[in-house]
């Protein structure tokens, strides 16, 4: 009697749901040699996402809130990949590698947790003139954009011109617009001291927030909080405003009119991707995966979804797309996998998050942690302490810490990092296989050339044939 074929998981993205799904499936079938666990996933790292708007103010280096995800792989294996397609009828998942090979990956039970991108859907322009921080790449590249703009204030006369460079606008109250803004005014801040021509009175930071109160949905006392702090830090906040258009050098609010500005952060809301987008399965409304309260997709027991590309029930409504929301998530699709493999039952997931924590900048944070509000300093330290434990690695926690040590005595660093877009990696790949391509074709042609001039050669020196004289009769 035949071995039973090994059962192939397949788990799509690495952040926060897909690590955590991976490193619980590995605890669960670490003694079962007849489960295969794949992850796939254009980073061969986790963003920990919480700290782009620290990388983005120069306090966090960028490898340090990037764990790879091979740290935590024993069982698993990983392919670094970029998903292009989910056949779910096929059950075959189409990736492109970054030497732009193609490969169909099939699988027995999948899981999707490709998270989202920037919704930019009702301002347009913004998603050519703005700036999000959605990764690595995100926020090195506006850490460089304000940069430069520092740099070309510096030389210029026009006060017009100089205002404009000096202008930064956040477009979003929430979490990441809030955090985002808040660093971005602690580091040009602490950066101005190298531009001496640029007086602080000259910088301008507004947020515009479509929402009439900040964090009203955790706790309008703290929303108050945050107005009044970045109010004082000279912050024009706008609530109740949208912003309806963005250009290369203004953005356009409504109510509000044009703001003349070359620097838009925006942090005003989430979409699926392409790719959750184009598989064929149940959607809601916003274009999520509809999930039953164990995390499997409607109609197909073998796939399920979580974080922010699924719908995921909840007595209120549906979960919210945060990191605490989708690590548990996590938890709870691992077992489910084990569950339904071995003929067991599912387990609904149910889950009271602890709360929310928001730094404003300048030592300062608001915190709502068990149904307790607090706001400015001690909730600064809360928001530190959380977020450094929940680092996957202790390497990471120990080299964060550092970093938020050194930031706290040293003085800002002010040089521009370079920073490579998947596009441009995407077409170096390319242009590098093109050109190995050519070479191979030279190589071979120049081998048959070679093959035919010993052959030529060989010919020459081979001695004449001597010619044998008839017999006589």
């Amino acid at each position: 009697m035949g071995e039973a074929p090994m059962k192939q998981i397949v788990v799509l993205g690495s952040g926060f749901a897909g690590t955590t799904v991976v490193r619980e499936l590995e605890r669960i079938f670490r003694r079962e040699t007849d489960v295969a666990i794949t992850m796939i996933s254009r980073h061969n790292y986790m963003v920990f996402s919480p700290l782009l708007p620290e990388i983005a103010g120069n306090i966090v280096e960028p490898r340090h809130a990037a764990p790879p995800v091979r740290i935590f792989m024993r069982k698993a294996r990983f392919q670094q990949a970029e998903v292009l397609a989910v056949d779910v009828a096929a059950r075959q998942v189409q990736v492109l590698y970054p030497d732009q090979r193609t490969a169909q990956i099939s699988f027995d039970y999948l899981v999707i947790g490709l998270g989202s991108v920037t919704n930019y859907a009702h301002a347009p322009g913004a998603d050519v003139n703005s700036f999000d921080l959605k990764s690595l790449e995100d926020a090195i590249r506006l850490r460089n954009h304000v940069l430069l703009m520092l740099e070309l204030a510096d030389h210029t006369a026009d006060p017009a011109v100089r205002q404009e460079l000096l202008t930064f606008v956040a477009a979003g109250g929430g979490y990441a617009g809030l955090e985002g803004l808040g660093q971005l005014i602690d580091f040009v801040s602490k950066a101005l001291r190298y531009y001496p021509s640029l007086r602080r009175d000259e910088l301008r930071f507004l947020l515009a927030s479509h929402s009439r109160e900040l964090l009203k949905d955790v706790d309008t006392k703290l929303g108050g909080y945050v107005a009044q702090k970045l109010g004082e830090r000279g912050v024009d906040v706008r609530l109740g405003v949208s912003v309806t258009a963005v250009s290369e050098r203004a953005v356009v609010l409504e109510p509000g009119g044009s703001i003349p500005t070359r620097t838009v952060l925006w942090a005003a809301g989430i979409a699926v991707s392409p790719v959750v987008e184009s598989i064929d399965l149940p959607k809601d409304r916003h274009g999520a995966i509809k999930v039953s309260s164990a995390l499997q997709v409607e109609g197909h027991p073998q796939i399920f979804a979580l974080g922010d590309c699924a719908a995921v029930p909840s007595a209120t409504g549906t979960y919210a797309p945060t990191a605490q929301n989708a690590i548990r998530e996590a938890a709870t699709v691992a077992q489910n996998i084990a569950a339904h493999m071995r003929g067991g039952g599912l387990r609904a997931f149910h889950f009271v998050p602890m709360g929310s924590l928001a730094s404003i900048g300048h030592y300062q944070a608001v915190a709502r942690i068990f149904g307790v509000s607090f706001s400015g300093f001690p909730a600064w330290l809360a928001w530190r302490a959380v977020y450094l434990a929940k680092l996957p690695s202790l390497a990471q926690r120990v080299r964060v810490l550092l970093d938020w040590a050194l930031e706290m005595v040293l003085h800002a660093d002010i040089v521009q990092l370079p920073v490579m877009s998947s596009d441009d990696m995407r077409f170096m790949a390319m242009r590098d296989a093109h050109t190995k391509m050519i070479e191979q074709d030279s190589a071979h042609a120049e081998a048959q050339a070679d093959s035919r001039r010993q052959a030529q050669q060989a010919s020459e020196a081979a001695p004449a044939a001597t010619p044998v004289a008839p017999l006589e009769g």
